[in-house]
């Protein structure tokens, strides 16, 4: 539910915006299809052995904590590498088995789920969502009227949403208030002329087919997690996978999520809500469970056990790009041209190879999945690490390895990618030389309970912004601008001001700026 595609920047980084900024990371591979000679099946252990010993040494080399990687083919897991451990605290190994939270990889899934119903005939992917479903309201009349089932799938309505809405308050509306929220987004521009990544417009494409069958009310959110598993994860052997925000007391081996602080070390986060947001990025999964995915993608909708998910047809139209989609030439050289298609985005390669990806990011967790349709071949990168401002470089790095390494694309990327990654590092450590404590003199008149849920509190000298689970510890900058030193958006910049009649405000720099409601005692 990214901070995903998806630049690893430290300020203003919401899902959205990590998605606009690496919309490039490609894979463009020529690995063998189906028709690759036994002798060469034969020798594949020991160069995928070679590329596992690569992965490994980044995976030290950035100092993560806990990860996974699969490389797969539609009838056989070519790689399975479980990499550090679940929890510092326990030291327990990550597992195959281990669960992540996967977030936006999740919206490839809900377009699967749409799919099934278009197979049933119960939706069609060119129906205008009024005629499936009569509540829906759109920002305007014309959109309202006009707006299809593939549309509020693709990210190119012409409807945007502010910053911080699926960014920090995924958790907070019911899947109705998700729903009567869409008239009020503003609108950019015209349907299918550029690409706008929403993730409330996404969920509300997602609760479509319950939205069609008659379901209304707080129950959509309980049976689209039904309906997910029925239809989803165990027809395509996901046996493991389940919507879910926080992993415990649901299962018992879960990764727990960290991200560095203004020191660069690393440092558990709370598991962020995702709420009636789980159509675009809900999902808890492990690599075996991704990896299955990766494959019945790749069988054109049939599961690795036989068992026909979604037509080859419908799967095809999920894949299938329509709005361009923003490239950058240095980390995706070789990329001709790309697109989204319906949570999915399609990369055509210099070679001809195309590939099909998504990646997402939430509170400790980056991911990434993708397949060569061509080629059979699919690659899964699982990293317990916040995507902001470094867990988006090691699947960066293991997919361009793939790429440099074995086909001569994208040639020097993983030198790059690590540079950046260091890059960052430095940087957030530069910003921690320059922060000092906070004076709790200063901020005691800011105290208090602030509008969209935020808290501003002191525990003898550390100052804490709050919202939600969320624990966002703030420092002083010689500017006399707050800086957050860890959590979600660590580094990104906070002020404490007062509004015209003033009441004390906070402005989350990039993000949004609330009132104060209620001061502490």
């Amino acid at each position: 539910m990214e901070l995903g595609a998806e630049a690893a920047t430290s300020n203003g980084a919401t899902r959205r915006a990590v998605l606009r900024g690496l919309a490039a990371g490609g894979l463009a591979v020529g690995l063998g299809a189906r028709s690759a000679s036994a002798a060469r099946a034969a020798g594949e252990a020991g160069e995928w052995e070679a590329f596992a010993a690569e992965v490994r040494a980044e995976f030290t080399a950035m100092g993560l904590v806990g990860a996974a990687v699969a490389v797969v083919s539609g009838e056989r897991v070519l790689l399975t590498l479980p990499l550090g451990v679940r929890d510092l605290a326990t030291g327990v190994p990550v597992a195959p088995s281990t669960r992540f939270l996967v977030a936006s990889t999740t919206k490839s899934m809900t377009s699967l789920l749409v799919a099934t119903d278009v197979d049933r005939g119960r939706l069609a992917w060119d129906q205008r969502v009024i005629d499936a479903w009569p509540g829906f309201r759109a920002p305007s009349d014309e959109l309202t009227r006009t707006l299809t089932v593939r549309d509020l799938l693709g990210m190119a309505t012409g409807i945007d949403e502010p910053p911080a809405l699926s960014g920090l308050h995924e958790g907070d509306p019911t899947a109705p208030q998700l729903l009567r929220s869409l008239v009020n987004l503003p609108v950019a521009g015209p349907p299918n002329t550029a690409f706008r990544y929403n993730n409330t417009v996404y969920s509300a494409g997602g609760y479509l087919p319950l939205l069609r069958s008659g379901v209304t009310g707080d129950a959509l959110t309980g049976l689209f997690a039904d309906e997910m598993r029925a239809r989803v994860y165990e027809p395509a052997g996901m046996n493991g996978a389940r919507i879910a925000d926080d992993p415990r007391g649901l299962v018992g081996d879960f990764m727990r999520g960290y991200g560095p602080d203004l020191g660069g070390a690393n440092t558990p986060l709370p598991y962020g809500p995702v709420g009636s947001y789980a159509p675009a990025g809900g999902t808890l999964a492990s690599l075996d469970d991704m990896a299955a995915y990766v494959r019945m993608e790749l069988r054109r909708g049939v599961s690795v056990s036989g068992r026909r998910v979604v037509s080859a047809e419908n799967l095809a139209e999920c894949w299938k790009p329509h709005i361009a989609v923003p490239v950058s030439p240095e980390l995706d050289p070789d990329v001709t041209e790309s697109g989204y298609a319906m949570g999915w985005i399609h990369n055509r390669f210099c070679d001809g190879t195309s590939l099909v990806w998504h990646n997402g990011g939430i509170d400790g967790f980056a991911s990434f999945i993708g397949f060569l349709p061509e080629r059979d071949l699919g690659l899964v990168v699982l990293n317990a690490m916040n995507p902001s401002p470094t867990g988006l470089y090691f699947y960066l790095y293991v997919l361009n390895l793939l790429l440099d390494e074995r086909f001569g694309l994208n040639r020097g990327v993983p030198a790059k990618v690590h540079a950046d990654y260091l890059t960052a590092l430095q940087a957030l450590r530069d910003l921690g030389e320059r922060t000092r404590p906070a004076d709790p003199a200063a901020a005691a008149p800011y105290l208090g309970h602030y509008e969209g849920g935020y808290r501003l509190t002191q525990d003898g000298p550390d100052l804490t912004l709050r919202l939600g689970p969320r624990t966002m510890p703030l420092g002083v900058l010689p500017d006399g601008d707050y800086v957050m030193t860890g959590g979600l958006l660590v580094g990104n910049t906070v002020r404490l001001t007062r509004d015209v009649d003033d009441t004390p405000r906070i402005e989350v720099v990039g993000l949004e700026t609330v009132r104060r409601t209620t001061g502490l005692p």
